[in-house]
């Protein structure tokens, strides 16, 4: 077998769509570090999902990608290759049926993920029934100790625990309605999905890990502009204390120091500014770069 067999549709879809992705995402990070928590965000989300959309591309024969050097993508008429190899090859033949075999892979990877994350979805639903939730205004309170979250998907919801401290509330408030506005628990568990599908592509997390850190520097954003940077900073300084309580930490509710700690570095400089023609030349690159992948990968 050639190595023009690296083009064909089966290992584009599995390996350089998926990887030119997140090579494009980093080679864009001393770029998009700077911009707004809000842009970060979508660009992490729209990079996660973009090998799930490439696959999605519809069967276009007539397309000029069709007389490109490497194969169209998956979508796009793919397994009709056949091997020309000596039956008596026992190599080339194992060979020649596991190339064929690889379109499954994406696709049961993808249905996997998704499974997995109805499952987590379901478990947190019992797990925030099992707090009995009490509606008071826009605010579900538990009785548990100082958890704030927002959870669903289609209806997020903010949860509020009893024990956390009346002088904090109106600041973790603001931060939970900012998630639940913008529905990052949705957009994070399509991202989620997506990315855990390409487990095998290096670096997968790290574009995971900068959305959850974004959306979370997104709500600081609404907060601080509501509340201001002080209350915001100092409802922080007492979730470090809660993310060091084990039995917190093992709820599944607590943030991470680490990412706390960086909240509170963002918070203590000036609010983040990009002057609205850069800010709409930073989207418009990133929106082309993420097509042309869709399009050509």
């Amino acid at each position: 077998m050639s190595t023009g067999l690296l083009g064909y549709p089966q290992i584009v879809v599995t390996i350089w769509g998926p990887l030119a992705t997140i090579a494009l995402w980093r080679a864009a990070r001393p770029v998009t570090r700077r911009l707004p928590p809000r842009e970060r965000f979508v660009l992490a989300v729209l990079t996660a999902v973009t090998p799930l959309l490439a696959m999605s591309v519809p069967y276009l024969p007539g397309s000029p990608a069709r007389d490109l050097p490497w194969r169209a993508p998956h979508a796009w008429g793919i397994t009709n290759y056949v091997f020309h190899v000596d039956r008596q090859d026992v190599v080339g033949t194992a060979a020649a049926h596991l190339f064929h075999a690889l379109w499954v892979l994406p696709f049961a990877s993808l249905a996997a993920s998704f499974a997995i994350g109805a499952v987590q979805v379901v478990r947190t639903a019992r797990r925030v029934a099992a707090l009995a939730p009490e509606r008071n205004g826009e605010v579900w309170l538990v009785h548990s100790d100082q958890m704030a979250c927002t959870v669903g998907l289609l209806r997020p919801r903010i949860l509020l625990g009893s024990a956390v401290p009346a002088a904090h509330v109106p600041a973790i408030v603001a931060h939970e309605r900012v998630h639940a506005k913008a529905r990052h628990p949705l957009w994070i568990f399509v991202a989620t999905c997506s990315l855990r599908a390409w487990w095998w592509i290096p670096g997968w997390r790290a574009v995971l890990d900068e959305a959850r850190l974004a959306a979370e520097l997104w709500a600081d954003q609404g907060a601080r502009e509501t509340r201001g940077a002080g209350a915001v900073a100092k409802a922080l300084l007492a979730q470090l204390d809660v993310a060091s309580s084990p039995a917190e930490a093992s709820s599944g509710f607590a943030a991470h120091r680490s990412e706390l700690a960086h909240r509170a570095r963002a918070l203590a400089a000036p609010p983040r500014e990009i002057p609205a023609p850069q800010l709409w030349l930073a989207r418009a690159t990133g929106g082309l770069a993420i097509a042309l992948v869709i399009v050509l990968l």
